[in-house]
Formats: structure tokens, sequence, C-alpha cells
């Protein structure tokens, strides 16, 4: 057994929007990703998506809103649901989603 140590993997985590996946339970990933700027529009046909602020502040836009949220605060983006996430500053997020997740989405 291995430890996860999220601390850790954020600090390894240089590049934006190039998640790193760090453990998988059965179907599902753990992705850990740096957000900065402002990415595209996209959905996830198929896919729920959480994203959970593991450093920073973040927004998700969804065509209903936008979404901020803090260190230890988590958001669900139901499949179907076009989104995109930003940071002013660098942030990190772990990202819970399935496997076969194409994590860039699929342009709208």
């Amino acid at each position: 057994m291995k430890k996860i140590k999220l601390k850790d993997i954020v600090g390894d985590v240089k590049q934006p929007w190039q998640p790193k996946d760090v453990a998988y339970i059965n179907d599902t990933a753990l992705r850990v990703a740096k957000i900065e700027g402002v990415y595209n529009w996209h959905t996830h046909r198929d896919e729920d998506e959480f994203f959970l602020v593991l450093k920073g502040k973040i927004i998700i836009d969804t065509e209903e809103g936008e979404v901020e949220l803090k260190e230890d605060q988590g958001f669900l983006v139901k499949r179907g649901k076009r989104h995109r996430s930003r940071a002013k500053k660098a942030a990190w997020i772990l990202l819970i989603e399935p496997t076969k997740t194409k994590t860039l989405g699929e342009a709208t």
C-alpha cells in the first residue's frame, strides 16, 4: 500500500490544464490539476465531473451562472452541462471522474 499525500502532489503539478492521475477506484480516476487563467467552454456528454479545490480559489462557469469555490469546497458538474473553469491566480483541484472522461472535454 502507498499513502497519497495531496499536498505533495500539488507541489508536483506545475503546468496548468495538465491533470495528473493519482489513483483509480474501480472505473473512477482521482486527478490533480493546476488551474490558471480561463479554460474553454466544453461538456462531458456521458460523465459527471466533481471539482474539489485543494489550494487557491476557482470559478466554474455554467450556463446557469458562476460558482466560486475556495479551498476544501467542491462542485459537481452533471453530464451534458456546458461549463468552464477559471482562476485569476494559480489554484489546484482534485477532479473525480470516470477514467474514460476526456478531461479536456468536448468543445461546444
